[in-house]
């Protein structure tokens, strides 16, 4: 195939909306596409040059795997080791065990099953995993194992070109299907990181690329296709955000507008100049290195400053580019080609790099970094401990995700139990569960919790259809058990389903938490329900747990923590939303004092991120709460005052 300009120019509009994407800059909320124009430009490319071979008899699987592999495994394979060995010194344990695990599925092209298997609305880790961007990698490498053997087999059977474009029409439409029917949602993510959902962003590529092979001109005659194919791009990258449920049947605007300009050939016209431009250009051939480059440098930058001023930026941008500009001359260019290997020194020289990287990878997924750091023993086991699950989150928590079906479980049975109470909510309820198990034997202890839906009648969460559900069944077993429980304890994120703008309504947030509150307490009144809610403990400005590691290291040294003032509001404005009712069981005793909020009470990690309770916090407040829970039930205290006025 002809050399184009224009489409390392195409590559370099997705490397850049990706990167951007990456380092918070809203300019395109959607700039995650940019990967899906990856894709696209992968499925027509690689279709358009062995779809002919394979026509003409003289396609070789040997020959096509040996460019491939020197074109994408030197510079990713050498990214892997370098980022490994410079993450061994600043990581954690946890962080870095995922790390070295991810460094394993990456080398065997399976990182993206690697990653939906760890990924989930509770696990915010994810995006400090310094390799989470070659999913993509292993995504596409996926691709190039199985559908040329495909191809080859239809070439091979001597089909003509109407069987072979309605055979992959075909798996294009049952891949659009599987993406829409598992669009990724706070359950499950698998739509987002597996070949079969994505297989028709690459697919419609090599549609067109069969077509062309037999009617090179089939387009020519259509004119402005670039431009028609810009604006979709363009539509996508503007209009998409981080909530939509991607890729489902998004992702078709942006992969059409890329194909729409990869048939336009034409060569004239001002977005043509733009697209071959030099300097734009440029960047398009340094793509692949920036692409592999820019996310753990990214992940390094947080980790180590945590500051996006216009100065650490600009410095970001600055090291990212040169990185992947050293990484482009020095590895990806010269190991490309086949005389490199051709030397009396290439062989043991990569036979001893591979030796290197399987012993690297080998020794840390074995033995952690441990020996690296430079931290004592106290601290770390501090940090250790703010990490550790809440017990039963196995069991009690996203259910429908993990065993297909909502389900309610028990966290206590106690002996001749004078009390049975349910527990129901999202994450925070789950973090709680840390509380409820040192609970006395007095208590029976049910609870149904689902990461990211917040526990509410006839609310529905953006993104997450399985949250309208999720309330539905409780609602069913409520209805049905009206008799078993002494108390509901409703415990939510009430604030960030608020100020994230996550519930799906015509009116603003406040206003449809405030209804959806309302039509809850209506719920349990009449149907004879006592219940309490329990509001947002504060949510802190950075990760914790994080902070502490850091402070540790020297690299941070100041206190966590938010204004008891600013947190005051948002417990007023939860305590409005409730009236008339007031019931309510609030924590903010064992999170602030009278100026502050902090992170860190008396030497102890309280939070296990930004706003969930540790298990150390939940052992701290479990006494407390255990009284107020009686009180509550029994009505001897000032927990619960009557709703009516």
């Amino acid at each position: 195939m002809k050399y184009r300009a224009d489409i390392d120019g195409l590559r370099a509009i997705a490397v850049i909306l990706v990167i951007l994407f990456h380092s918070k800059i809203t300019l395109f909320p959607g700039g995650y596409i940019g990967v899906d124009i990856f894709f696209a430009i992968s499925g027509f490319l690689i279709t358009s040059i062995i779809y002919p071979k394979m026509l003409a008899g003289n396609f070789s699987f040997v020959d096509f795997y040996k460019r491939r592999a020197r074109r994408l495994l030197p510079a990713s394979i050498f990214m892997t080791l370098i980022t490994l060995l410079v993450f061994a010194f600043i990581y954690p344990p946890n962080l870095f065990q995922m790390l070295a695990k991810s460094a394993t599925a990456s080398l065997l092209f399976v990182s993206n099953l690697y990653f939906w298997q760890t990924s989930s609305y509770f696990s915010p880790n994810l995006e400090l995993q310094p390799l989470l961007h070659t999913w993509s990698l292993s995504v596409e490498e996926q691709f190039y194992f199985l559908f040329p053997l495909a191809l080859f087999i239809l070439t091979l059977l001597k089909f003509k070109k109407n069987v072979v474009l309605l055979t992959v029409g075909f798996a294009c439409s049952i891949s659009l299907v599987l993406a829409y029917i598992y669009a990724p949602n706070s359950l499950s993510f698998v739509s987002f990181y597996v070949l079969p959902t994505r297989f028709y962003e690459m697919g419609l590529g090599a549609l067109f690329a069969v077509h062309l092979t037999h009617k090179p001109d089939a387009f020519s005659k259509i004119k402005y296709l670039r431009e028609i194919g810009f604006i979709c791009v363009a539509i996508a990258a503007v209009q998409y955000d981080r909530y939509l449920a991607f890729p489902s049947f998004y992702a078709v605007l942006p992969v059409l507008g890329t194909l729409l300009m990869l048939i336009d050939r034409s060569t004239t016209g001002f977005l043509y100049r733009v697209l071959s431009a030099k300097p734009v250009v440029f960047i398009g051939l340094l793509s692949y290195s920036l692409y592999l480059w820019h996310w753990p440098i990214w992940v390094g930058f947080e980790w180590l400053i945590d500051n996006t001023s216009a100065l650490n930026m600009a410095a970001y941008f600055t090291v990212t580019f040169l990185i992947a500009y050293l990484s482009y001359r020095v590895i990806e260019q010269p190991l490309r080609l086949a005389s490199f290997y051709q030397s009396a020194y290439t062989k043991p020289s990569l036979l001893g790099f591979a030796a290197l990287l399987v012993a690297s990878v080998s020794f840390f997924t074995l033995q952690s970094n441990n020996r690296f750091l430079q931290m004592n023993a106290t601290g770390l086991s501090a940090y250790n401990n703010s990490l550790v699950s809440e017990p039963y989150r196995d069991r009690c928590t996203d259910t429908k995700r993990l065993k297909g079906q909502f389900s309610i479980c028990t966290v206590k049975e106690g002996v001749d139990a004078q009390y049975s109470i349910l527990l129901w909510g999202d994450s925070h309820a789950s973090a709680l569960m840390s509380a409820l198990d040192n609970f006395s034997d007095r208590f029976t202890i049910h609870a149904m919790n689902t990461s990211g839906c917040p526990s509410l009648v006839e609310t529905r969460r953006k993104g997450a259809e399985d949250c309208y559900f999720h309330n539905q069944f409780m609602q069913s077993h409520l209805l049905s058990q009206t008799d078993r429980y002494d108390l509901i304890l409703d415990v939510s994120a009430w604030d960030n389903y608020i100020e994230y703008g996550l519930l799906e309504t015509d009116v603003s947030q406040v206003e449809e938490m405030h209804a959806a509150l309302q039509r809850t307490i209506a719920f349990f009144e009449v149907n004879h329900l006592k219940y309490a809610f329990v509001p947002q403990i504060p949510r802190q400005k950075t990760n914790i747990p994080r902070a502490f590691f850091r402070h540790q290291l020297g690299l941070n040294d100041q206190e966590e923590y938010v204004l008891r003032s600013d947190y005051d509001i948002k417990l007023k404005r939860f305590e409005e939303m409730l009236y008339p009712s007031k019931n309510m069981i609030a924590l903010d005793s064992f999170f602030c004092d009278d100026e502050k909020c902090g992170g860190s009470q008396n030497g102890e990690i309280m939070y296990k991120d930004a706003h969930h309770i540790s298990v150390t916090a939940g052992q701290t407040i479990s006494y407390y709460l255990e009284g107020e829970i009686v009180n509550a039930i029994e009505g001897t205290g000032k927990t619960l005052e009557a709703s009516a006025e």
